[in-house]
Formats: structure tokens, C-alpha cells, sequence
């Protein structure tokens, strides 16, 4: 926890910048550029940083400039720290010029939108009315890394081995597998398909997030000649593979909430039974105000408790 009578590092969050920006680009004439900056004032900052840190951030050769051991490890911090120290600068700029009590900032795959909206909003709107709230839509491992790295207060995404020991995660529910064909299928007669009833189909799957790694996890296990003919981006080009008869697709049931096509049905996979459990999840060691706190207890009572009632 943060004493505000105890002594900090004779580090500004503009030589943290310079660090940051020097291990993205690997190099001290465009970092220079880019910062706006001569080449030795660059290098006497990273050298006053190395100091106060203890040790040696990168090395640099006539050709490259790489990360030491601990560059890479201080790194993400550098990275959280700058991220939080912008958003804090900016809700303390929209207090003093619009009023308010600042902005909370809530990462979520999309397929949880059925989850959140309309309810989250309203939710929000009705405890905390003079809060401004942003929504963040990404992938889910590109939740984990705004997670990680400060861009985000808190978000729901979907569990799985590449959630890090460094987020705290509450589970809300389990998001079961189903496969989307057409009606005109011959299997689209079933309420439950078992997986081995796929094998030798063309499927589409996503080409991001764990959706791909679950379904290929599962096929390796159980000994599926189970893959993807289609890798997409994007939900709609997904369902135009079904319609177009070009395969049949499969995703947790969350993304079918909203689906309305009398071409399309939904039938759940079993045998084994797949699915996905979505978490609400936020960094261990977040720098949170008691309103930011406030907010995710909210959340984490409405959504868990719907979990349990449904």
C-alpha cells in the first residue's frame, strides 16, 4: 500500500517512458525521434534508471539494442505503471474541467456483450451516476495483456492455461460448446451432437483467442480427426461459411445468444462435454480507488448472483 510520507525513487515517469519506449523499438535514434529527444539526454536517462534500480536494462551493440534478463522482467511493470499514471492524469484533468468522479474502464470479449448490456449500463448508471464508463472489446488474450498492464480496471473474458498467476479470477459461468448448422443438415435434427459425429466435416472456427485452443485441446485428447477447413476473424463471416454450405461452425454458446436465422440452428456438443468458464477478472496488485472497488464488488454481486439464480 502506498505511504504518502514514504521516501520514492529519484525516478520520474518520464524516464520510465524513456525505458519503455527504448524496449518497444530497439533503437536509440528512432527512440530519440519519437520522444522528441537528443540521443545523450536518451541515454543519460536510462543510465540514471539503471542506477536507482540496480542493474543493467539493456545492451547495446552497433547494430541492435536487446533487453538484459532484468530489463524484460521490469518491464511489464514500467509498462503498468505508466498505464495507470495516464489514467489517472486524465480522470483528475475531466474532474477539474467536467466534474464527475472519474472514469472506470471495463475490458470484455465480445461474446459476454449478452451478459452485460443491457443490464451493466443500467446498473452502473443507477449507483454510480456522476462515473463516466468506457467498455473495451478485444480478444481475450488481448484482455488478459490491458489486464496485466493497467489499460483496464477490470474485465470478463473466458479462463483457460494462458490466464496468468497474476490475475484474480471469479468465475461466473460455464459456456458450454455448440455446433451452428444448417437446418437443412442431416444432423441438424439432433438436441445433442457427440463430437465424433464432426469428424470428416468442414468446420470454422475463430482464428483468435482460446476458442481454437479449447476445440484443438479437446481433439488431441480425445483422438478427434477434428479441424478447422476455416479460420475467421469475425462472427458474421462465421455464419456466411453455414449459410453458403461451406461448413458447419463451432463456438461457446454466448455468441448465439442473439442469433435469429430460420436458415441456422443451434445443437449442443457432448460426449465429451466442452465448454468455457467466463470470469470476471482483475490484476492482484491493482492501484484501485474505493469507487473503482465499489464497482467491481457490484459487478461481482450481480453477475454471480444471476449466475446462481439462472
Amino acid at each position: 500500500m502506498f505511504e504518502p510520507w514514504r521516501r520514492l525513487p529519484a525516478l520520474s515517469l518520464k524516464q520510465i517512458q524513456y525505458f519503455v519506449t527504448l524496449a518497444k523499438l530497439r533503437h536509440f535514434t528512432d527512440t530519440a525521434h519519437r520522444l522528441a529527444i537528443s540521443q545523450p539526454a536518451l541515454s543519460s536517462a536510462l543510465r540514471q534508471t539503471e542506477s536507482v534500480l540496480g542493474g543493467r536494462l539493456v545492451n547495446r551493440t552497433a547494430s541492435a539494442v536487446t533487453l538484459t534478463e532484468l530489463g524484460a522482467a521490469i518491464l511489464p511493470h514500467a509498462e503498468r505503471l505508466l498505464n495507470v499514471a495516464q489514467a489517472t492524469f486524465d480522470d483528475m484533468q475531466k474532474i477539474m474541467q467536467d466534474g464527475g468522479d472519474g472514469t472506470l474502464r471495463i475490458g470484455l470479449v465480445p461474446s459476454v456483450g449478452s451478459l452485460l448490456f443491457p443490464a451493466a449500463p443500467q446498473l452502473l448508471a443507477q449507483h454510480f451516476p456522476r462515473l463516466q464508463v468506457e467498455y473495451h472489446d478485444q480478444t481475450n488474450d488481448a484482455l488478459l495483456m490491458q489486464l496485466q498492464n493497467g489499460q483496464i480496471d477490470f474485465g470478463i473474458g473466458a479462463l483457460d492455461r494462458s490466464v496468468p498467476a497474476t490475475l484474480e479470477v471469479y468465475p461466473l459461468r460455464e459456456d458450454p460448446f455448440v455446433v451452428v448448422m444448417r437446418r437443412d443438415d442431416p444432423l441438424a435434427e439432433s438436441h445433442h451432437l457427440p463430437w465424433r459425429q464432426l469428424i470428416g466435416r468442414d468446420i470454422a472456427l475463430f482464428s483468435k483467442g482460446n476458442v481454437s485452443r479449447l476445440v484443438t485441446a479437446l481433439a488431441e485428447t480425445q483422438r478427434l480427426n477434428v479441424t478447422a477447413r476455416y479460420q475467421v476473424d469475425f462472427l458474421e463471416t462465421l455464419y456466411g461459411l453455414v449459410r453458403s454450405k461451406l461448413a458447419i461452425a463451432i463456438l461457446p454458446q454466448l455468441y448465439t445468444t442473439h442469433l435469429h436465422d430460420d436458415e441456422l440452428t443451434v445443437i449442443h456438443l457432448q460426449q465429451p462435454l466442452l465448454s468455457r468458464s467466463v470470469a470476471l477478472m482483475r490484476a492482484k496488485q491493482g492501484i484501485r480507488s474505493p469507487l473503482i472497488e465499489a464497482c467491481f464488488q457490484l459487478f461481482l454481486q450481480n453477475f454471480q448472483g444471476q449466475n446462481r439464480d439462472g
